[in-house]
């Protein structure tokens, strides 16, 4: 038996189910109250902001991780990390617009 695992005894990267876990969750709750996002005051879409940043960076230390350890979760990691850009795009766009008073 050689030192290598085969792909069923690899376990998946935590920081990359995090991540998704976190850019998705995050997305639907954007996605779900989209309509009423220039209603909002500014200090409710910080936390999202953070959220969508943290799936980012989570995303890529996780992508890191894999890649060194030979982990799975390579398609969670990217997915954690477009789904918290999306958010954090979306959401840094609204904030600026309300800081500018351009909506609402």
């Amino acid at each position: 038996m050689t030192g290598q695992l085969s792909e069923n005894q690899r376990g998946y990267n935590v920081l990359a189910m995090t991540a998704c876990c976190m850019g998705l969750g995050s997305m639907l709750y954007v996605s779900s109250g989209l309509a009423g996002l220039s209603e909002l005051p500014i200090r409710a879409l910080i936390p999202m902001l953070l959220v969508g940043g943290c799936a980012v960076a989570l995303g890529g230390v996780a992508l890191k991780q894999i890649k060194t350890a030979g982990q799975r979760g390579r398609g969670l990691a990217i997915a954690g990390c477009v789904a918290g850009a999306a958010v954090f795009a979306v959401l840094a766009v609204v904030a600026v617009a309300l800081l500018g008073g351009l909506v609402g």
